[in-house]
């Protein structure tokens, strides 16, 4: 077929490739790296192979192990294999005929050797700067679902070749694999491909303009002035902000709920971003900025204050609970794509609370993240039909241009809106379209590969406004408005340069920290040293999961002390640890309920407080049950409610609990729960043994190792991201330092230029 031979071609040839393939949930990484496993073994006559794929997906780990050539499963010669911090190969799993092969799976590129073929998963997210790579090894592949990709532009100056397919180029792929003719399809459903390449894509907004409208339009414009104010600063205080200041915009273009609503959905912690504190943030950042940057943010923040007020009036519920109502009666399967858990959970419970949603329509129509959808976590696709919130961060751009839906709807909140939405749209489809016809008219001929056919097609985007249509064409526009971003600069590459995120999808937390409407823009934090040569500013109270002598357990970062062993993950301490392996697991299809219904029991419980009912209460109702519980203590109920564990032992602890407080919702789904907080259980079990392991130097066995012997999910494929740092000294006086710079891994050089006197509180500005 065609993608393996443009592989195999360039493989051949030593050159580099780049592919773009718009599509969610392909498994194409893993399929590439076991294809090279094999074009070795042919050539070599061996089983001494290797190759390495770089992906962020646990989904590409358990597809490795599904593999099968004939009736030989693929793994059981060339394992699959992790590499630690120190870049040592270590084998998952037991091997049936291990023959020193390896297919390295890992999400840190920068743990990799040149060793053996190199796949890199570039899809929805951030691998950063392939040069190195490049320099090292030629017979790489980057697969990447964006034509906007930065790293095409270093795969072709390093001599390299883009191979892209666009919406249309599917139709060719979507009939059954026939592998003797070398067509059809390859890591994605044929259902999928026909979907994506027949897609009907419309906008639609109210007709009547919208203050929202307004005021999304004027904040967009307040911060493309508030990045000329800005551009080109090296200071990491302010790059940070201005990327929290657009990520916040997004986050408000994507919402369909009440700003409320929203922030009531999101976990509370120190780097929690939360809609109805933007306002004081932006003001916070404006106060303590000089020049033309102080004025900027200061119209910053009015105009987050005039999308908060206008947000209230939620002018695109009424467009999603229209759709939802109308795919509901039709029977079909529906999506609806939103910023993240928090907007899934708050447009969740919204429909369910509405008079004009049908009963029943979840269903049939599920609500989901835009990440969890770009990064194949979502099962069952394609779907009849998908509806998008909003606008789109430039980083998902392949999910407006081909969908895993026959039929697309974008909301927007008014004309302006609607022109941003469908211009990304056209714009995406039509760079796809462009790269499609390069690589008929010049990558077959650098590989030597068969000629391609294009098929031409109009990316034909619908504009509805209520009952009027027009082409996107039409749709009124800024002079010179990018539908992506407000700036006339690239604030991605300034922000890469300060050591900040460089994709725009990444939601960055705010500026500043505080609490009882305090906003800091310096925060106080000790410094913590490792024997590594790094150091990492925490706040005293933030809190960090610690190794010490025969005891693990998570403290405050004040009780550090030298010798005590820190786990931190992706080299940070801004994330709980089970928090992100229950994260990564959800990665999998069978595991995608388990975060949902867990936090769908924190919120019910939760309810207890604002309620008239008492723990003793609750247990006497528990206990009066026809099928009894047999906790004994009302304080276990009181540790629920308070969060301080999991929750109940027995699983049908949480049907009694639900009938005691009379709570139909959680009654419905509490059966689920219970199996998803067993599940949660075992899983802090298996891996607090296996940290411990590590952290000690202990062999741990591979049965105590597997989370998942059906699905062969290791604890090691869930932490790969945790890395583990002895404390060598604790500054335990507190300094002030910028808020961004908190909970991070930096140099200990560095430390002296973030720290300031405490005299300085406040009086520090950013430049």
């Amino acid at each position: 077929m065609e993608l393996l031979e443009a592989v195999d071609a360039a493989s051949a040839r030593g050159v580099p490739l780049a592919l773009v393939i718009p599509l969610p949930a392909a498994d194409t990484p893993i399929a590439l790296g076991a294809a090279s496993l094999v074009a070795q073994i042919v050539r070599t006559g061996g089983l001494d192979v290797t190759a390495t794929v770089v992906s962020k997906r646990l989904s590409q780990r358990a597809a490795y192990d599904q593999l099968y050539i004939d009736s030989q499963r693929l793994a059981d010669f060339i394992p699959r294999a992790r590499l630690t911090a120190d870049g040592r190969v270590e084998v998952i799993g037991g091997p049936v005929r291990d023959r020193a092969g390896r297919l390295v799976l890992t999400s840190d590129m920068d743990r990799v050797s040149s060793r053996g073929a190199l796949v890199i998963d570039g899809t929805a997210a951030d691998v950063g700067d392939l040069e190195p790579r490049l320099r090292q090894c030629r017979d790489l592949v980057y697969i990447t679902d964006t034509p906007f990709d930065s790293n095409l532009d270093a795969i072709r100056e390093a001599g390299g070749v883009v191979w892209a397919f666009d919406p249309p180029s599917f139709r060719d792929l979507a009939a059954p694999f026939n592998p003797s003719e070398g067509t059809g399809e390859f890591a994605a459903s044929s259902e999928l491909l026909h979907a994506t390449a027949m897609t009907v894509r419309v906008v639609r907004a109210p007709e009547a303009s919208t203050s929202l409208d307004q005021a999304l339009n004027g904040t967009w414009k307040a911060l493309g002035r508030l990045a000329a104010a800005t551009g080109g600063s090296e200071n990491l205080a302010m790059t940070h902000a201005v990327r929290w200041a657009w990520g916040v915009l997004s986050t408000f273009s994507l919402s369909v709920t009440t700003p409320a609503s929203y922030d009531a959905c999101v976990r509370r912690g120190p780097f929690s971003i939360l809609l109805g504190d933007a306002t004081s943030h932006a003001r916070a950042v404006s106060c303590q900025s000089a020049g033309p940057a102080r004025e900027a943010w200061a119209v910053v923040a009015d105009g987050f204050a005039d999308v908060y007020e206008a947000a209230r009036e939620r002018p695109k519920f009424t467009l999603v609970q229209d759709w939802v109502r109308e795919e509901a009666r039709q029977r079909g399967t529906g999506m609806v794509v939103t910023r993240n858990q928090s907007a899934v959970s708050a447009l969740t419970a919204d429909l369910d609370e509405s008079p004009m949603v049908p009963h029943g329509w979840a269903e049939r129509i599920r609500v989901v993240s835009v990440r969890d959808l770009a990064c194949g976590r979502v099962s069952s696709l394609p779907v009849s039909s998908m509806l998008i919130t909003g606008p789109l961060p430039r980083a998902y751009a392949s999910l407006l241009a081909a969908p895993a839906a026959t039929r697309l709807l974008v909301t927007a909140a008014g004309e302006w809106e609607a022109g941003r939405a469908a211009r990304q749209a056209t714009t995406t489809f039509l760079a796809l379209s462009e790269l499609r016809a390069k690589t008929a008219a010049e990558s077959t001929a650098r590989l030597g590969a068969h000629p391609i056919v294009v098929h031409p097609a109009d990316p034909n985007v619908v504009v509805r406004l209520d009952a009027s249509i027009v082409k996107a064409a039409d749709v009124a526009r800024d002079v010179n408005d990018s539908p992506w971003e407000p700036f006339g600069l690239d604030v991605l590459k300034v922000l890469a340069r300060t050591g900040a995120v460089s994709s725009d999808a990444v939601e960055t937390p705010p500026p500043a920290r505080g609490s009882n409407g305090d906003s800091s823009v310096r925060i106080d934090a000790i410094t913590v040293e490792f024997a590594d040569g790094r150091a990492m500013l925490m706040d005293p109270n933030d809190v960090v999961y610690r190794r010490r002598q025969n005891n693990t357990r998570q403290v405050a970062a004040k009780s550090l002390q030298a010798g005590d062993v820190v786990a931190l993950v992706d080299a940070a301490a801004r994330r709980n640890l089970f928090d992100s392996i229950i994260d990564v697991l959800s990665e999998l299809p069978t595991y995608a309920p388990l975060a949902a219904l867990i936090a769908f029991w924190h919120e019910r419980v939760a309810r207890v407080s604002d309620s008239s009912w008492t723990y003793g209460e609750i247990l006497a109702a528990m206990r009066r049950n026809a099928d009894p519980t047999t906790i004994t203590s009302e304080q276990t109920i009181g540790t629920w409610v308070r969060r301080n564990s999991e929750g109940p032992e027995d699983a049908a602890d949480v049907r009694r609990f639900a009938e005691a407080v009379r709570d139909t919702e959680l009654l419905r789904r509490a059966d689920s729960v219970g199996k998803a907080l067993c599940t949660s259980r075992t899983i802090h079990r298996t891996v607090g043994r296996w940290l411990s392991g590590q952290i000690t130097g202990a062999r741990v066995d591979d049965h105590d190792a597997l989370i998942d012997p059906a699905l062969g999910i290791h604890v090691a494929d869930l932490l790969e991201a945790v890395t583990l740092h002895r404390v060598t000294a604790v500054q335990a006086k507190p300094a002030r330092v910028p808020a961004s710079a908190i909970g991070v891994l930096i140099e200990q050089s560095a430390i002296p230029g973030l720290t300031a006197p405490q005299s300085a509180r406040g009086n520090r500005a950013l430049t």
